[in-house]
């Protein structure tokens, strides 16, 4: 019974039908002691079966419905309603995704014909319903209408007179111009403009080519606005001849002269006198701010500058000079001075450096030498040992040596200063790697002595 399982005693074989059809199961017996009650269990499924979605269509021939997706909350409007159902006449085995669909119905809808009527200015539909394409729905009796009124009147007018400025032949001068008085007054010429203009309204028409509906109206309606319409007159050129002078420079003298004005406009009053001038004689003096600071006094033997006091004028307020000497001559001698280069001393860690210096006066053209930098002592030259002064500066390993710019006698450090501190190789050639070498803290160059590995030897 190897297709079979014990339950509760006894041979159970279980079958579940999973289509439609004979199922048939051969018990395996033949041959075989059978000692207990053989059980057979046979599943059957529920059948079932469901409906298919129904669908409903209208067809609007004349585009007068429009479908919407909810139930309108006003308006006239259509329902269609279709429900289909599927039913199954003989009870069995129902396969999976078996469907069925239901019977179609159609059904038809007539929509009436509206109707219209004329009330006042208004058409209004006297039944609700259908309207087909270009049918007259009513007529609306013509109105008539009146336009009056359109007649022009004169407004304000004015008239203005502009000073442009002086004419020079090419361009006018805006700021040299005729002042044109608003009121009557002594001494003033008139000057009239005038002008006319007249304004034509053309016939104002009003026609209604097309008949239709107008609206009684209680009272005159503005069918064209009131407006106005300003004229400015055509700008005339007047011209006022301007007044010259028969000199613009006159040349001042002992004697009366005269400067004629010519006939014409001037813009402001004009006064011109010249009065005689008589005859002044200028004299002269040596004034001066710091000269004793560079010069002692002199003779005129004896002097290294001459200054002499000198005028010249033109005609004029005075009478014409030229290089007259008025007031005496002075003289100055010039104060000299040298340089002096001072030398470097030391005591104990203390540098005192020496400076050049020189006093207040003339001093002879001349040129100092920038300090230079050697490795070697320049022949005949005294050298000051600075080294263990506080003047001599340890370097900061990767930084410079910074000198700055002034004068400097023959001064000399030793390399061990120059050297940054921090290396550890003093007496220690074993440190650095043969043919190669290294400066200690006291500048003193360390050669090499670790062999190079060639691989000619085994290290154990």
């Amino acid at each position: 019974m190897a297709n079979m399982e014990v339950v509760d005693g006894k041979f159970v074989l279980s079958q579940s039908i999973e289509s439609a059809g004979t199922l048939t199961k051969t018990l395996q017996t033949q041959n075989q002691f059978v000692d207990k009650n053989i059980k057979i269990v046979t599943v059957t499924p529920a059948g079932a079966i469901t409906a298919g979605s129904t669908t409903a269509t209208v067809t609007d021939v004349e585009s007068i419905l429009t479908e919407s997706p909810t139930q309108p909350s006003s308006g006239e409007y259509i329902t269609v309603s279709a429900q289909g159902a599927a039913t199954v006449t003989t009870g069995g085995f129902i396969d999976e995704d078996t469907a069925i669909q239901s019977t179609p119905v159609t059904k038809y809808y007539t929509v009436q014909t509206a109707t219209f009527g004329v009330v006042g200015s208004s058409v209004k539909a006297t039944q609700k319903g259908y309207v087909a394409y270009d049918t007259v729905v009513a007529t609306v009796n013509p109105g008539s209408q009146s336009i009056t009124g359109g007649a022009l009147s004169a407004g304000a007018n004015s008239t203005a007179i502009s000073s442009d400025g002086y004419y020079d032949g090419s361009s006018y001068t805006a700021s040299d111009k005729v002042t044109l008085a608003t009121t009557e007054a002594t001494g003033y010429y008139k000057i009239t403009s005038s002008g006319s203009a007249t304004v034509n309204r053309a016939v104002v028409n009003k026609q209604v080519t097309t008949a239709g509906y107008f609206s009684a109206d209680s009272s005159p309606v503005s069918a064209i606005a009131a407006d106005s319409l300003t004229v400015t007159n055509a700008p005339t050129a007047y011209y006022i001849k301007k007044s010259t002078l028969s000199a613009s420079a006159v040349t001042s003298s002992n004697v009366a002269q005269t400067v004629t004005v010519g006939e014409g406009y001037y813009p402001e009053d004009r006064t011109i006198t010249i009065a005689p001038m008589t005859e002044v004689t200028p004299t002269t003096s040596l004034a001066n701010t710091g000269l004793n600071t560079y010069f002692t006094d002199g003779t005129s033997t004896d002097n290294s500058i001459t200054l002499t006091p000198r005028y010249s004028t033109s005609a004029g307020y005075v009478s014409a000079h030229t290089n007259t000497t008025n007031g005496g001559v002075t003289y100055k001698k010039i104060i000299t001075t040298t340089m002096t280069k001072g030398t470097t001393t030391v005591s104990g860690t203390t540098a005192t450096r020496g400076n050049a210096s020189w006093g207040t006066g003339w001093i002879t053209s001349d040129s100092m030498s920038p300090a230079a930098f050697k490795n070697s002592a320049t022949s005949g030259k005294t050298y000051v040992d600075i080294s263990n002064t506080s003047e001599a500066p340890v370097l900061v390993s990767g930084d410079y040596l910074y000198i700055d710019a002034g004068y400097t006698d023959y001064l000399k450090i030793k390399l061990s200063k120059l050297v940054p501190d921090g290396s550890d190789v003093k007496g220690h050639s074993e440190y650095i790697l043969s043919g190669h070498s290294a400066y200690d803290n006291d500048g003193t160059l360390v050669a090499g002595s670790i062999p190079t590995y060639n691989g000619a030897y085994t290290v154990a």
